[in-house]
């Protein structure tokens, strides 16, 4: 098994570079090999997938997510948690990386994640903390 880095990734999705394409290609697609990728690999992908120039849609990125589940090569540092965080952004506000976020605290048992982040209101296994909910705040008062 191998890891791959993120930016192999990024040219391997896009193939906007041919000689890189031809590299990352070469290497995934080697018979017999296993690419594992990690957590922070796959949020960096979404991430680099949204920004300049890619402008990769919700809709795009669940795809290349999807298909990427779906390779018998891929190797996933926790596939349960992506597929979970990759269904809920398809349904949701919320980045992937949050998603993956809440999915992997939820395997830890944690009760609840909390997060200042506005797109997990109301998303099932987060608290969204406002400066009035503070302990110390209402400890003031």
């Amino acid at each position: 098994m191998i890891g791959l880095d993120t930016n192999l990734l990024v040219r391997y999705v896009t193939a906007d570079d041919l000689e890189q394409w031809q590299l990352a290609a070469g290497l995934i697609e080697a018979e017999g090999q296993l690419c594992f990728l990690s957590n922070i690999v796959l949020c960096e992908l979404v991430w680099v997938l949204r920004g300049q120039p890619y402008q990769f849609t919700r809709p795009q990125i669940a795809e290349v997510l999807e298909a990427m589940l779906a390779t018998p090569v891929m190797e996933f540092e926790n596939r349960s948690s992506v597929y979970q965080a990759l269904q809920r952004m398809k349904l949701g506000k919320a980045d992937f990386s949050d998603y993956l976020i809440g999915a992997i605290a939820q395997q830890a048992e944690c009760s609840t994640t909390y997060s200042f982040d506005r797109k997990l209101i109301g998303e099932k296994g987060f608290q969204y903390l406002r400066i009035s909910d503070n302990p110390i705040d209402s400890a003031l008062r």
